[in-house]
């Protein structure tokens, strides 16, 4: 089967014209070819393994590429809206209380563990946790008034 590698790679290079695509259809239909040790003729059997591994990539493909089209369309304006939602967070995080804030800051900015926050404010992680949520909730009715 080994030396029917150019031949199996020249077919999936004309279903899938890639090369990186061809290779890795090959490389599937060798792999699952070399897996059913008792086929009588496993070199045809690799050859409609490549078809059905290509035929498979292309599908794939045709799911994928008008997703990827609509994304590279709206990463601009995703990368403003972006911007522009973080701002506002930011904006609202700055009128929370000023122990909320902290407390906002040192789990999500500083990334401290529960425990963490805990021995270094000494308040409970019940107690921490549900200030958390509050301050969350707090947060998301005011921006939802700002829509």
């Amino acid at each position: 089967m080994v030396d029917h590698y150019l031949d199996y790679y020249a077919l999936a290079k004309s279903m899938l014209d890639d090369d990186d695509d061809a290779r890795d259809a090959v490389q599937e239909a060798l792999a699952r070819t070399m897996a059913m040790p008792l086929l009588k003729k496993p070199v045809d059997y690799c050859y409609q393994t490549v078809r059905r591994v290509a035929v498979d990539m292309l599908r794939y493909r045709m799911r994928t590429k008008p997703l990827q089209e609509e994304l590279m369309a709206d990463e601009s304006n995703e990368a403003e809206s972006y911007t522009t939602l973080l701002e506002r967070v930011r904006k609202v995080q700055e009128g929370l209380p000023t122990a909320m804030r902290a407390l906002l800051r040192l789990r999500y900015e500083k990334e401290l563990s529960y425990t963490e926050l805990e021995k270094l404010t000494g308040l409970s992680v019940i107690t921490i946790r549900r200030r958390l949520k509050e301050a969350k909730q707090m947060m998301k009715e005011q921006l939802e008034e700002e829509i």
